[in-house]
């Protein structure tokens, strides 16, 4: 068992499996419900998955050039120029000029990118109210101090986005 004094030590492998069991279990218990809202999220707004990757993506780290879409979708460059097209006709996306290399073009979200993405984060935050309404009180106070703390911990150092 680790000492919690020493919180600066790295963790035990049975602490984090302990976790990775946990984390897992959760998933299953509230999985079903969280996908059903995002098929359902994709299904109303007529988007695939890596469209919606793409989306979140751009809503985190926008303006981004095509390639650093393509490397943060896992997508090829060619699949993500056709996927920024689509988005494009669709009003998901822009692509703007890159004024450091006029060659380049960079792609921002629209307003209606954000509002698809902004939804579909509602579905999503929905599935997990609904799994969470009969927990007890201090149950979901401890939870979530438990997960502020994980959230801390991983998010480096003056980022506001998790790795």
């Amino acid at each position: 068992m680790t000492d919690p004094t020493q919180a600066n030590a790295p963790p035990a492998p049975d602490d984090i499996a302990r976790l990775t069991r946990a984390m897992r279990e959760l998933h299953r218990l509230i999985g079903t419900g969280v996908l059903r809202g995002m098929q359902g999220g994709l299904q109303d707004h007529d988007l695939t998955f890596a469209q919606m990757t793409a989306l979140h993506g751009l809503r985190a780290g926008a303006p981004l050039t095509v390639s650093a879409l393509a490397a943060q979708t896992r997508l090829s460059l060619p699949a993500t120029s056709h996927l920024v097209e689509r988005l494009v006709r669709r009003g998901l996306a822009e692509r703007r000029e890159n004024p450091d290399n006029r060659r380049e073009k960079l792609v921002v979200p629209t307003a209606a990118g954000l509002a698809v993405v902004s939804r579909m984060d509602a579905q999503f935050v929905g599935a997990y109210a609904a799994a969470f309404q009969p927990v007890r009180p201090p149950v979901l106070r401890a939870a979530a101090d438990a997960v502020q703390a994980l959230i801390e911990d991983i998010t480096p150092s003056g980022s506001e986005e998790t790795p």
